[in-house]
């Protein structure tokens, strides 16, 4: 792992460009890699210097066959207005298996430079999408536009034809989780990675869907790979540090979250993740400090107060964890576990009334643990 180059993607994050690119550079020559030089183009390219980004961008692609460096070389020189190399360098990405959809780079701004060359429309009269591209691309169309049916009937009928290609599995577990879907999206998204185990993206989704059905050794096993693909993907730590807790793995959380502060010291979602390692591991006292932090940073995240008043209940503070619950409630008063949790503290506190109106409100929101209560303290009242 590259110091210099850590410390240049934690400045990608935080949109500090130029601080990036000179990271990179001081890097000797012989130790850059291809992701490095893409890295560098694109600092290059975000401060509007194409014509060195696209340099760069060839040498990423130099190195090593890299898609990302061809499409972004064929940006860079679009933006110079030089057609012809634009149109070069993008026919070697449209000859990638893997690639964006003809809409999306049509309508990119860079080629909107030179759409009325000859170069372009003589790009563009060679068909460079197969017919399982093209449902692709359509589904994806409709999943984006929340008709998940149709989509769905599309990604059906391709992989009855096509059962290898992981594209249409991914894109099924995405329609599957827009669905709420969670199991059959999950199921999915471990056959996309069985077909395809070299995509970083793919594990990183597989990951999330497996936290989702509560599969916590599967979902760390997948963002593990998910880290191996693309060790230098800074968020995937924390990504990491979030799984590790829910697998009751705290200071394996811990470390995750402190690398993650060591490259981007006080940010927002690190501070966030450690607060509930510290809850959950039995040290609420720390986590109220660290949301109270961030509520001091931002009082307009419902998540921040919901956060410190789990924290307060674990301390038996019941005033101050209702106060947070409803200061949550203002934000987003469609939040079922705060009305839920609100219902927990007033039972405690032997105001039943008050506590079923609470629960009714939570499971006319589908909140699972409330309609637990509810039957419970409630459904003879």
């Amino acid at each position: 792992m590259n110091d210099s180059y850590l410390k240049a993607k934690a400045d990608m994050l935080r949109e500090q460009y130029a601080e990036a690119g000179q990271k990179i550079l001081s890097i000797p020559v012989g130790e850059r890699t291809s992701p490095m030089y893409l890295t560098l183009g694109e600092s290059y390219y975000m401060t509007g210097k194409y014509g060195e980004a696209a340099r760069f961008f060839v040498t990423a692609d130099s190195l090593r066959s890299n898609p990302d460096a061809m499409l972004f070389a064929a940006r860079a020189f679009a933006m110079t207005m030089q057609p012809a190399k634009a149109t070069e360098w993008l026919q070697k990405y449209l000859s990638q298996r893997e690639k964006l959809s003809e809409a999306e780079i049509t309508l990119d701004h860079a080629f909107g430079k030179i759409e009325h060359s000859r170069e372009w429309k003589t790009l563009w009269s060679k068909e460079w999408y197969n017919t399982a591209e093209r449902k692709a691309a359509e589904a994806s169309v409709l999943l984006k536009r929340n008709r998940t049916t149709e989509a769905l009937g599309i990604i059906d009928v391709e992989i009855a034809n096509r059962t290898t290609l992981a594209r249409f599995y991914a894109l099924r577990a995405k329609v599957y989780e827009a669905m709420e879907q969670f199991e059959p999206a999950h199921e999915s998204a471990q056959t996309a990675i069985r077909l395809r185990n070299n995509s970083a993206d793919y594990f990183t989704d597989a990951a999330n869907l497996a936290v989702r059905v509560k599969k916590y050794d599967i979902a760390l096993d997948n963002i593990n790979r998910a880290i191996r693909l693309d060790p230098y993907q800074l968020e995937l730590y924390l990504q990491r540090a979030s799984i590790l807790r829910l697998n009751q793995r705290y200071d394996d959380a811990r470390n995750d979250i402190n690398f993650y502060f060591s490259y981007l010291p006080s940010d927002d979602k690190a501070l966030y993740q450690m607060g509930l390692a510290e809850t959950d591991a039995g040290n609420p006292l720390a986590g109220i400090e660290y949301f109270t932090m961030l509520i001091d940073k931002d009082i307009s995240s419902p998540d921040y107060f919901m956060a410190r008043a789990n924290a307060c209940f674990k301390l038996n503070n019941h005033t101050q964890a209702k106060h947070d619950l409803a200061q949550a409630l203002d934000l987003n008063p469609a939040l079922s576990d705060a009305w839920c949790k609100m219902g927990i503290i007033l039972q405690q506190e032997d105001k039943l009334d008050d506590a079923c109106f609470h629960w009714k409100k939570a499971l006319q929101m589908g909140n699972r643990e409330a309609a637990d209560f509810f039957y419970k303290y409630c459904s003879i009242k």
